[in-house]
C-alpha cells in the first residue's frame, strides 16, 4: 500500500496537533465538567462520567485518582484536578 504524501503545510498541522494534544485533551476535559455542572438529565450525565473517566486515563491520570474522582462523583474534587494539570 502506498505511503500518503504529506505537503509542508499538512505537516506543520499534524505536528501542531500532536505537540498540543494534551492541551486539547485538558481543554475539552474543562469544558466537559462545566456542561456537567449544568447536567439535568440522569441519562446525560452519566455518559459524562463514563467520557470524564476515558479522558482522565488519556491524560495519564492513574487509575487510583480516577477511581478516586469517580467514586464520589464529586466535580469540585475533579475542578481542582484539572487546575493542577494546568
Amino acid at each position: 500500500m502506498q505511503d500518503k504524501q504529506y505537503t509542508g503545510y499538512q505537516k506543520k498541522i499534524i505536528k501542531g496537533y500532536y505537540d498540543n494534544n494534551e492541551t486539547i485533551k485538558l481543554q475539552k476535559l474543562s469544558e466537559l465538567v462545566t456542561n456537567m455542572y449544568l447536567e439535568t438529565s440522569d441519562k446525560k450525565i452519566e455518559t459524562g462520567w463514563k467520557r470524564i473517566k476515558k479522558m482522565l486515563l488519556d491524560l495519564k491520570v492513574s487509575e487510583y485518582q480516577t477511581d478516586l474522582i469517580l467514586k464520589d462523583r464529586d466535580l469540585e474534587l475533579l475542578s481542582k484536578k484539572i487546575s493542577t494539570m494546568f
